[in-house]
């Protein structure tokens, strides 16, 4: 296992709540886990700690960060800012090439929509807001981007991208590429950020709901610690094994 799909483990395993709020993240114990040397574990850490997943302590070394709905939605409000200014830059500085490549993408995420293919659906939405970036030529801002499209991928993929989201996904793009195609910087930009905050509204109601029900399914089942600890090692075993 690579370290790029340690880092992926580890930040799902966060953020789905596999790895419990401030527990303990012991090198030698998820080297053994993973099947890894310490050296992919010990960097995956430092890019979870520098995404706020992780948090280091002296004398206790690297704990599970807690992802609260505030968390993510500090992160999903920078993000909106951050592409939205891309998108704009974009717009003034795409070429018909890049345009041609962006229309391509975006037919490819329709098909997968058609097909009710989540997984290709979340792959070729980040497709497609890549190519933008790519657009934009910012390449500090397209660092930003980048970083936190890893955190939203991970929280979609715990939290569900359901079926229903893809007509809304559909047109807001549809309207995002027609602005570039008509070099307007300023449409380009504010549909930018409202696609990015219909992202974020959808996201965080989906998260609050399932930790609701997570909470109310703990609740009925009377389950303590240990039998959460039991959970989430057989969670671990079932991912490493997939």
């Amino acid at each position: 296992m690579s370290e790029p799909d340690v880092t992926e483990q580890l930040r799902d395993g966060i953020v789905s709540g596999l790895f419990a709020p401030h527990s303990p993240l012991r090198i030698d114990a998820l080297a053994t886990q993973f099947g890894v040397s310490h050296m992919p574990v010990r960097e995956a850490l430092r890019r979870l700690e520098a995404e706020g997943l992780v948090t280091t302590e002296p004398n206790r070394g690297a704990r599970a960060a807690e992802v609260t709905p505030d968390f993510v939605a500090n992160i999903l409000d920078l993000f909106t800012f951050v592409e939205a200014y891309v998108t704009r830059r974009a717009a003034e500085r795409a070429t018909s090439a890049q345009l041609s490549e962006l229309q391509a993408i975006q037919a490819r995420y329709e098909a997968a929509a058609e097909r009710q293919d989540a997984t290709a659906s979340l792959w070729t939405n980040r497709e497609f807001h890549g190519a933008i970036h790519a657009m934009a030529g910012h390449s500090d801002g397209s660092l930003i981007l980048d970083r936190h499209w890893r955190l939203i991928g991970a929280l979609w993929r715990t939290d569900g991208h359901q079926v229903q989201n893809f007509t809304h996904v559909i047109a807001d793009h549809r309207q995002i590429l027609a602005a570039l195609i008509e070099h307007d910087s300023d449409g380009a930009a504010a549909l930018a950020a409202a696609h990015a905050t219909r992202a974020k509204q959808i996201l965080l109601a989906r998260m609050r709901e399932n930790r609701a029900s997570r909470a109310a399914s703990v609740r009925v089942k009377g389950e303590g610690p240990e039998s959460g600890v039991a959970l989430r090692a057989a969670m671990l075993k079932a991912q490493l094994e997939s």
